[in-house]
Formats: C-alpha cells, structure tokens, sequence
C-alpha cells in the first residue's frame, strides 16, 4: 500500500518532528508529578517543563512577559478566555469576514449579555483595512484565513489599533510557527499548538499583552495560593485551573525548539514554494476553479479549490480512495464561504506542511488529474 499523502496541515501538522512524540512519551513514562503540585523533584521537572515551553513560545514569536502566556487545550479555549472575559455589555468588537467559529460562537453567544459585533471595513480578501478602522473596543482577525489563505495586514492593523486605542486581538491558529509576523502590537494572541508550531493537538495558548486583566473562564485548583477561596492574584496561575497537559506541552515544547533551529522564514520559503507548484497545476486546468488570493507571498499554506460539476465532497472522497488526504466541506468558517461564494457546499482544500515534501505535491496532482480524466 502506497504511503498516505497528508494535505491537511491547516487542520493539524503532520507528520511532526519525531521528538514531539518522543517527548510525549517520555513524559508519561518518565515523569509522574503534576506541575505546582509538591516540592519534590518530579513535581519541580513538570514545572520547569511549563516553565521553559513558555520562555521558547515568547522567544519565537518576541512576546514579552512570559508568564502572560496561559496553556490551553486549543486556541479555541484562548479565544474564549479573552471574549468572555474581557467583553461586557455595550461593548462594540468589529470582526474580519472570514473568521472561524471558535469566534463566531462566543460572539454569537455573548450578544445575548449585550456585546455587539460587526464586519470591520474590509479589503477585496474579506480582511480588516487597516486605514478605515472604526471605533470599538476590539477589532479580532484572523491572522489568516483558513479557507482562502489570505493573510491579514498585522504590522499595519496593529498600528491602526494603537493609535486609535482599539484592543488588537489576533487568532494565529494559521500563522504562528509557518508565517513570521509582527506581535508588537497585538495586545491578544491566540494559538494553536498542533498546526504549524508542530505540537500535539490538546495543546494551544492565548496571551495578554501587559495591563490586560481577564475575568478567569475557569475556577479550580492550580496548587497555589490554595488557602483563598477565589482564584490566585498572578500569572498565569490565576487561569490555569486543574492539571495541566503536561504531556502535550512537553511535546509543543519540542515543535518549538525545531522551529527556533529551523527558522520560521525558513519553513514559510518551502511552504511557499509547494503552493507554487501546487497553484500551477490548479490554475492550468480550466475544469478546476481556485480561489484567490493567488499570489503565494499573500496567502498562507493552503489553496482552495473546486471542480467543475462534482461536489467537494465526492472529490475528497475520490482523493481518499487514492491515498490523498485533503479537507473538504466548510472548514468550520461559513462566514468565509459566503464571502468567496461557496456557501453551502464549501470547497476541496490541500494545506502542505513544514515536513510536506516536492514529491507528496507531484503525487497529488498525478492523482487529481486520474480523477478528472475519469469524469471527461
């Protein structure tokens, strides 16, 4: 049986640097504390492993103030942190068009305690423009879109909510680890571990920039300040309620150190360079309809696409029975679908990764073209 070909690293990264797993395992097998919880060395080994994950997640992406950093199981969970407890009744947020779910849903859940949110003005990608921001609390966006690839204009957007003293929060769940961009002033930061920072999935982080003060979504033990009855005072003790991953994050640890050697620029050049090939072939099917923006240096790794008189669905089917894994349907972000107008049925999306190679492209695009040469 030929090896699977992945194309769906905008869902998780695969396959990941072998010591992600290795670290994994070697925590279960290894180490049997529980990070705060005791004074004795395994306990201290889980701690310093938190500890060092979150040092190595601000050095990669120059946040300061490390402890500001709070572990999650997802970027979702993020999200929420900071919608939830941050936004009030009468607050005004402007959103981008192509956002997820995991904003769509709180917002959509927090309008009932009187939170307003609307579409920023956007650009022709569906994204906030930085020069026609409109006064609210907080503008959110994608730092790209999981459906179309665009990526926002973070640098730009972020001085545009400096000035006009807007709260800049950013869901890097399509960027951090695979695209470099600019955190100097985003004041919220939302990411996954398992997609481009290669980690496990159960893994992810929402950080605050300093003077930020969140209502805590969770209450419960953190094995600190345990003689108060409410949730202790500091970072990031105050929102990491009950045991942590340890686990997980030892493995994100791992994803984070490769990308430190490695070089964001570096996975971004190769990512770039099989979308390249990938859109060429697309582009020069007329059967094929691909979605912009087309430009490999303005979208994130991952193109989506439809062919002419088939479902999305029985081509990722078709794929499958080929060894191709691909994503199809809406990507669990209709607002973009309505956006590029492929709202209900969605799109086939390939998304290569940091470890996809020249030949896993080539392959798919044999496959593909086996596929449409069928339907003449």
């Amino acid at each position: 049986m030929k090896r699977i070909i992945y194309l769906d690293n905008a869902a998780t990264s695969y396959p990941k640097p072998k010591q992600v797993a290795r670290a994994v395992a070697k925590t279960i097998e290894t180490i049997a504390g529980s990070p705060g919880r005791g004074a004795h060395r395994q306990a201290i080994t889980t701690s310093r492993i938190l500890f060092n994950t979150r040092f190595d997640i601000a050095k990669l992406l120059k946040l300061k103030n490390p402890e500001r950093i709070i572990f999650t199981k997802n970027a979702t969970e993020g999200i929420n942190i900071a919608l939830k407890g941050l936004l009030k009744k009468g607050d005004e947020v402007a959103i981008s068009a192509l956002e997820h779910n995991a904003v769509i849903r709180p917002l959509t859940a927090l309008k009932k305690k009187g939170v307003h949110a609307r579409y920023a003005p956007l650009d022709k990608n569906g994204l906030p423009d930085p020069s026609r921001l409109p006064k609210v609390k907080m503008l959110i966006t994608t730092g790209a879109s999981n459906v179309t690839g665009a990526i926002a204009k973070i640098k730009a957007l972020g001085r545009a909510c400096k000035a006009k003293k807007i709260l800049f929060f950013v869901d890097a769940a399509q960027t951090a680890g695979s695209i470099p961009f600019d955190t100097s002033n985003i004041d919220i930061l939302a990411c996954t571990g398992h997609k481009g920072l290669l980690g496990p999935q159960g893994t992810g982080f929402v950080w605050f920039a300093e003077g930020l003060s969140p209502m805590p979504l969770l209450d419960g033990g953190t094995g600190s300040e345990s003689e108060r009855a409410d949730m202790p005072s500091y970072w990031p003790d105050r929102f990491e309620a009950g045991t942590m991953n340890t686990p997980g994050i030892a493995g994100l640890h791992e994803g984070i150190k490769y990308l430190l050697t490695k070089g964001i620029k570096t996975v971004r050049d190769h990512e770039m360079a099989l979308n390249k090939i990938a859109l060429e072939m697309l582009m020069n099917d007329s059967r094929i309809i691909v979605y912009p923006p087309f430009d490999t240096r303005k979208r994130a790794s991952l193109i989506s696409f439809n062919v002419k008189g088939m479902d999305p669905a029985e081509v990722g089917n078709l794929l499958d029975r080929r060894g191709i894994a691909v994503r199809v349907g809406l990507h669990c972000a209709p607002h973009a679908h309505k956006f590029t107008e492929t709202f209900p049925e969605g799109t086939i999306r390939i998304s290569p990764g940091a470890l996809t190679t020249q030949a896993d492209i080539k392959r798919f695009t044999q496959e593909l073209h086996k596929i449409l040469k069928c339907r003449r």
